[in-house]
């Protein structure tokens, strides 16, 4: 106790001495009565008192702790897949009925598939395994405490981050029970196929397949790539222990518009135990990009030619070279319209693609009648002087609507354009600045801006045909200067199309990715809500059978979990609050179970992770020296630790019941006696 608060009990005992004397004693007959009631104004004084100023002592405790002996038990299918689950179960009971460990650690079990819990049933039914997670969860559940770890498991993960890496920052020890012996399988494997989700029609593709082989003997096997029944591609690979990854890029041509699958497959080798992994599938949906392009002009000059020529490069592009008068006796559905240096003659076409809501590109130069263009559209304003001007090209770097990294302007020869400054009245974005004699203005030469039902390019200047033969010149081809002008018309033909109902999903889950599909919804600000209610309707193209289910609103958007899905062909319906906005899409689930793609058991990781946490390996059959282990391992022991607690010397219920009784008691005397 403090020394304060000792000399405050010790006045408080004096004061409520003297208050209890003057009381009952000074001046009185001093008989038994007064003493008795002065003691009981004393108890009553100095118990209250000690109530305010509450005095306290430190009390030191002392407890023994335990460290934890964290069991974390792998319950993948994988395991039962190996037939490893009925060791599995053996190896935990045997852990957790051991009285020397249980009497040494804290022994807490725990399983784990792609998410961990503390549930004591194993089932080895969850589909994904995440080891890394699992061992992160049980250092931060144990931060501060001293749990040496037992992994129960087979050391395939398939999903997360690499255990092997991540393990060096571990804190506790690890101790790998490896599910599995030493003895590998034959085993032919396709890891995994790269492709892009997109390509166009009659266009060719690569396909980048990385395939592995297991086994202590060289071996051949016949990789396939088949559409269906039709063998798209077919080359033989050679394995061998060193020679045990090989990766090939296969390039495929697209044939058909819409999602295509193929199939990727090694031929078995002889006494191979596990065939599934032999082949992944996977689907890419080609796009028919082919658009025809209607190229306006009532003058004869080198751009026409170049435009064609540069646009054409691309085989799904066909322009069509009109006057004004032709564009508009023509029959043809046109998805993008070039006015080359227009004037009264384009009148008419100008009034059908306001009418038709179709894209244009507009080229302007010595030729065009600015008066006119100034007063057919009210996008932009050139100022006409009559007068000519040279401009270099500079690319503006920031500009957003495509890549123009690869493309710079500045060397090459200048084009020719109208004297005098630009207003542009929409908002817009620069392609190409306007530069004179090496000094860069802020006003653009080219420029393009985005409106309610389309898009449109300006081109301020003429003779675009010196770019690309300036192109040939540096390069001895055309592609940089087409390449450019195919980014240009790709932007061009896409209509301004105001989704706002966004649904990203796979065409095809193989069980490698979330079994998932995910949108976004936006309001009529293109922001992103969450307010909407989001439906998703399947159906079995093969039994049409339907179901329906709603979306679960996310950080991000909208998500849905479609593992209750069986595995087949679905077409299925986005729609928003009802059908206000709907989507459309197919997908395939694959009878496909990741943990049944290993046949061995993960030693080398294993290893490396006891390496790195100091622990060490054992195998299934080693489980007496793993208790042994434990029981006599010293770095493990017990910690006793002294708590040192602040309590208080009179507790206040009792006080309160002294003071009450004391009052209580002098009352009835004082009262009895006719004091009062």
């Amino acid at each position: 106790m403090p020394l304060e608060t000792l000399i405050y009990c010790i006045g408080s005992g004096i004061l409520a001495l003297l208050v209890a004397l003057f009381q009952y004693i000074y001046k009185t007959n001093r008989n038994k009565l007064y003493w008795s009631l002065a003691a009981l104004r004393f108890v009553s004084i100095f118990s209250l008192l000690l109530l305010i100023i509450n005095p306290k002592f430190e009390n030191n405790e002392s407890d023994v702790v335990k460290p934890v002996l964290a069991i974390a038990v792998d319950n993948s299918q994988s395991i039962s897949y190996l037939t490893k689950d009925s060791i599995a179960e053996l190896t935990t009971k045997t852990i957790l009925k051991n009285s020397a460990l249980n009497t040494k650690y804290n022994v807490q079990l725990y399983r784990f598939g792609s998410q961990i819990d503390q549930n004591s049933s194993l089932t080895f039914e969850d589909s994904q395994t995440n080891i890394t997670n699992s061992l992160e969860d049980i250092q931060s559940i144990y931060d501060s405490q001293l749990a040496p770890i037992v992994l129960i498991t087979d050391g395939n993960q398939t999903i997360g981050t690499d255990y092997q890496f991540v393990s060096k920052q571990f804190n506790q020890v690890v101790f790998p029970f490896i599910l599995g012996d030493s003895i590998f399988n034959t085993d032919l494997k396709i890891q995994h196929v790269n492709v892009n989700s997109y390509t166009y029609l009659n266009t060719k593709f690569p396909v980048e397949i990385m395939a592995s082989y297991s086994g202590n003997t060289s071996t051949e096997s016949i990789l396939e790539i088949r559409s269906g029944n039709q063998l798209l591609h077919s080359e033989r690979l050679r394995f061998s222990p060193e020679k045990n990854s090989i990766v090939r890029t296969p390039t495929l041509t697209s044939s058909k518009v819409g999602v295509q699958q193929y199939k990727v497959s090694l031929t078995p080798i002889d006494n191979e135990k596990n065939r599934i992994n032999n082949q992944k599938s996977f689907a890419i949906e080609t796009i028919d990009e082919y658009t025809n392009i209607a190229l306006i002009s009532t003058i004869s000059h080198p751009d026409l030619g170049t435009l064609k020529a540069s646009i054409e490069s691309n085989k799904q592009r066909l322009v069509t070279l009109h006057s004004p008068a032709a564009y508009l006796a023509s029959d043809e559905t046109y998805g993008l319209v070039i006015l080359y240096q227009p004037n009264q003659e384009f009148k008419a076409v100008f009034e059908r693609i306001e009418k038709s809501k179709l894209n244009s590109f507009i080229v302007g130069g010595t030729h065009t009648k600015w008066s006119f263009l100034n007063s057919i559209q009210s996008d932009f304003n050139q100022e006409y002087t009559n007068q000519s001007e040279n401009y270099q090209g500079v690319v503006n770097s920031k500009f957003s609507n495509f890549s123009t990294a690869d493309y710079s302007f500045s060397s090459y020869p200048p084009l020719t354009s109208e004297f005098g400054s630009i207003d542009v009245k929409v908002p817009h974005e620069t392609l190409v600045f306007k530069s004179i004699n090496g000094t860069l203005t802020q006003e653009p030469l080219w420029f393009t801006f985005d409106y309610n039902s389309g898009r449109s390019a300006i081109l301020l200047a003429e003779n675009l045909w010196k770019w690309r033969m300036h192109s040939f010149r540096e390069d001895q081809n055309f592609e940089t200067f087409d390449a450019f002008m195919s980014k240009l018309i790709q932007y061009l033909i896409l209509k301004n199309q105001n989704r706002r109902l966004i649904v990203n999903y796979e065409s095809i889950y193989d069980g490698s990715q979330p079994l998932e599909i995910n949108a976004q919804f936006f309001n009529k600000n293109y922001e992103p809500t969450s307010n909407a209610d989001l439906n998703i309707k399947f159906k079995n193209k093969d039994t049409e059978h339907q179901f329906e289910f709603p979306m679960n609103i996310t950080q991000n958007g909208y998500t849905l979990n479609i593992s209750a899905l069986d595995p087949g062909n679905y077409s299925f319906e986005v729609n928003v609050n009802g059908g206000t906005h709907k989507s459309f899409g197919q997908i395939e689930i694959l009878n496909f179970n990741i943990e049944h793609q290993f046949i061995n058991a993960n030693i080398p990781l294993l290893e490396q992770l006891a390496v790195n946490t100091n622990g060490a390996v054992y195998f299934d059959t080693q489980i007496d020296d793993l208790i042994l282990t434990l029981i006599s391992d010293n770095r493990f022991s017990s910690v006793q630790k002294i708590i040192k607690k602040t309590v208080p010397l009179i507790d206040i219920k009792l006080g309160l019941l002294l003071l009450i009784t004391s009052l209580a008691f002098e009352w009835f005397i004082r009262k009895y006696n006719g004091l009062i």
